[in-house]
């Protein structure tokens, strides 16, 4: 009733995704969205890598296009974070995906972003601000 009255038309909506799949575009979708991410992961470990300290560890945890990054525990990402705000640079701090507040040394990278020139710099600038909360 709630679609009638609005005059929303869903059926429409779900008849396109219903032949988006029987047409074997979304298994197509899948196959390519995995090459990219797996892509995009290795090159976001590589700039880890590269523009991190050494003392971490990064986890590439299955199925998914996060990287986790475990820091030394003197680390407080929490501050990290408040400081890189202030660059405009949001970052997601290890306890946010705690529910009692543990994981302040992690941080979580997003590597569904394309690894363009821009997210290279913000992953250089976090590496620096890594390295200053490290002495």
């Amino acid at each position: 009733m709630k679609y009638a009255a609005s005059g929303t038309n869903v059926p429409s909506t779900q008849l396109a995704a219903c032949n988006f799949i029987r047409e074997g575009h979304y298994h197509r979708h899948v196959r390519r969205m995995r090459q990219i991410y797996q892509r995009n992961m290795e090159i976001y470990t590589c700039w880890l890598r590269e523009f991190f300290p050494c003392g971490i560890c990064v986890t590439r945890p299955k199925g998914g296009f996060m990287l986790w990054v475990e820091l030394p525990e003197q680390v407080d990402m929490v501050c990290v974070a408040k400081q890189l705000c202030r660059l405009k640079i949001q970052v997601a701090p290890g306890s946010l995906f705690s529910a009692s507040g543990k994981y302040r040394n992690c941080l979580r990278i997003n590597c569904a972003l394309p690894p363009i020139e821009k997210h290279k710099e913000v992953m250089v600038k976090l590496g620096e601000a890594v390295k200053v909360a490290m002495e």
